[in-house]
């Protein structure tokens, strides 16, 4: 047993003695172990499943109407019933029947919606299942749940569009927010932050003003969320804040530098009024959340795209991942994040101006040396800081 020899492992360093180990052992002893359901029992179960699905499927077609309606109901009670009956005789996996008891959910809309022949286009089929797995999610609270409220949250993103209307984008603003507000988990919190997220971009299919800076606008307000949440949970979603940021910046670099990007769909107010917010977003940031005001950078982005050779663009993206990398080494802070991000900003740098004028290896050669001088000059700055004689 892992355990009794981890106490005494811990005994015989002396951070314990017998006594303690005799206590924690009666302890765990007197638990409720949960109950295993054999294994030729499960294997049997299985194929006596495959064998009543296998029936059905090949007399679908004789069923009477009503009666396929009825059938995917009864699995749905069947499903949540075993469920129930298996958290309470602690064996198997409840939240597995939970999860075929949603799957059946689908089947009994998509079965009545064929059965009385009601369209299935722009349905409510992605909506029901969306809340459905949320209302799973705040009544049992697994993460299952979450990342399935996840899935159909995207699924019901794309359902309605093109064609959205302001009424269901608004719907979903606000399922989304609520999830984001009373979720309070790990999960629940970048789930729903990437859920608000994807429908800031649905603006471009919803209003008629066609801009290219929806992504940026976007995260922009979504900086707002972070007033709402604990300083405990700000650290949650910092990753977010930057890797959205720093792929947005990585797109627009890449397809200012490859596409014929049309200067009709930029203008001059438009860009200065996000240039100045990113700068009210980064001294927000630099008072509330610190680590997220590297976004701000987003804000000069409607200007930068002017220049149609994108270098100022290249520029801006090579200081701010040199940047980061050395702030964060210097604050003791991950830097994986921070490299990646470096080495995609150099594929794109070569592929935009050096794919047919330098070879590869000298181009990173090129890279790697300017960075071996960065961080020795970073590394002399450092000493002389702490008063040591390089």
């Amino acid at each position: 047993m892992d355990e009794k020899r981890k106490l005494i492992q811990w005994r015989d360093a002396g951070l314990i003695d017998q006594a303690a180990i005799d206590r924690i052992l009666a302890y765990e002893k007197r638990q409720p172990q949960k109950k295993k359901l054999p294994l030729l029992l499960v294997i049997g179960l299985i194929f006596f499943a495959l064998a009543v699905f296998s029936f059905i499927a090949a007399n679908w077609q004789a069923i009477p109407d009503l009666l396929k309606v009825a059938l995917a109901i009864l699995l749905i009670w069947i499903f949540y019933g075993l469920a129930d009956y298996s958290a309470k005789k602690q064996f198997g996996e409840p939240v597995i029947f939970r999860l075929l008891g949603i799957a059946m959910f689908a089947a009994s809309i998509i079965i009545t919606a064929q059965t009385f022949h009601f369209s299935l286009s722009n349905s409510l089929l992605p909506w029901a299942l969306f809340i459905a797995a949320l209302a799973h999610f705040f009544y049992w609270r697994h993460l299952a749940y979450t990342v399935v409220a996840f899935i159909f949250g995207i699924a019901t993103l794309v359902s309605f569009v093109p064609g959205a209307g302001w009424l269901e984008w608004g719907i979903f603003i606000a399922i989304a927010f609520a999830w984001f507000y009373f979720g309070k988990d790990e999960a629940s919190l970048r789930f729903s932050w990437m859920l608000l997220f994807f429908s800031g971009l649905v603006l471009w299919d919803l209003v008629e003003y066609d801009s290219p800076l929806w992504p940026v606008w976007t995260l922009f307000v979504l900086v707002a969320l972070l007033l709402l949440v604990p300083k405990e949970k700000q650290r949650l979603l910092t990753p977010l804040y930057l890797l959205f940021g720093a792929a947005q910046l990585v797109v627009y670099l890449a397809v200012r530098g490859e596409t014929e990007l049309s200067l009709v769909d930029l203008n001059w107010p438009e860009a200065i009024a996000l240039a100045v917010l990113g700068i009210g977003v980064a001294a927000l940031a630099y008072v509330k959340f610190r680590p997220v005001m590297w976004i701000g950078i987003l804000g000069f982005i409607g200007i930068l795209l002017f220049d149609e050779t994108a270098i100022a663009l290249a520029i801006v993206a090579e200081l701010s991942a040199l940047a980061y990398l050395v702030i964060a080494q210097r604050q003791d802070r991950p830097l994986a994040l921070g490299f990646v991000y470096f080495i995609i900003v150099q594929f794109v740098i070569y592929v935009i101006y050096a794919w047919e004028r330098l070879d590869m290896s000298l181009f990173f050669l090129i890279g790697a040396l300017l960075l071996f001088a960065l961080s020795g000059i970073a590394w002399r700055l450092n000493r002389k800081k702490e008063g040591v004689s390089p």
